[in-house]
């Protein structure tokens, strides 16, 4: 004789029927990844320079309910940014690093968020006029922006992110970035 089970029962309600799971991903653990950009690098001059920026990330997420707590560090190589006016000034990004705090508020598989941290670049730079200038010099600055991430499987994510980097002046020249981030990592 087979018994009946309370699944069997057409109006059991659900809450008998198993946990009920939370409507938001979990972002929580450590990731990974690669990203692709595309750079606006404006100098104190009023002048600009496009081009595209490539790199990768690793960092760590605390998560507690919704609210997502998180740093990361980037590396992006960026040596076509590189700004000439034939007059006076030469100056050349190559690469920078990023260490940035991330805030955001997990929503089904989306995670947006907001960043602030520091940047560390490196610069190549010259003025013919005095003849003076320096290779692979050092300069510091912050970073801010505003991003999401894409759960698309339960350990791959994709990224799409807006951030801003400003440099102190190097050698009376300030330069101050515009990129727009696409990256795919993974969590675990």
């Amino acid at each position: 004789m087979d018994r009946a089970h309370s699944a069997d029962w057409p109006l059991d309600p659900p809450p008998l029927r198993g946990t009920i799971a939370p409507s938001f991903a979990r972002w929580d653990g450590w990731q990974v990844g690669i990203e692709g950009a595309y750079t606006n690098m404006q100098v104190s001059s009023g002048n600009f320079t496009n081009g595209p920026a490539f790199g990768g990330f690793f960092g760590y997420n605390w998560q507690w309910d919704q609210l997502v707590i998180g740093f990361d560090v980037g590396y992006k190589y960026a040596s076509v940014l590189d700004f000439n006016d034939g007059i006076s000034t030469q100056f050349k990004l190559i690469d920078y690093v990023t260490i940035r705090a991330r805030f955001g508020y997990a929503v089904g598989p989306f995670l947006p968020y907001a960043l602030l941290g520091g940047a560390i670049g490196r610069f190549n730079y010259f003025d013919p006029t005095t003849n003076t200038g320096k290779t692979n010099a050092f300069n510091g600055g912050f970073v801010t922006g505003l991003g999401v991430d894409w759960l698309i499987t339960p350990g791959v994510f994709v990224r799409a992110e807006w951030e801003y980097t400003a440099f102190a002046s190097l050698n009376g020249t300030r330069a101050r970035l515009n990129t727009g981030n696409l990256a795919i990592g993974v969590k675990f």
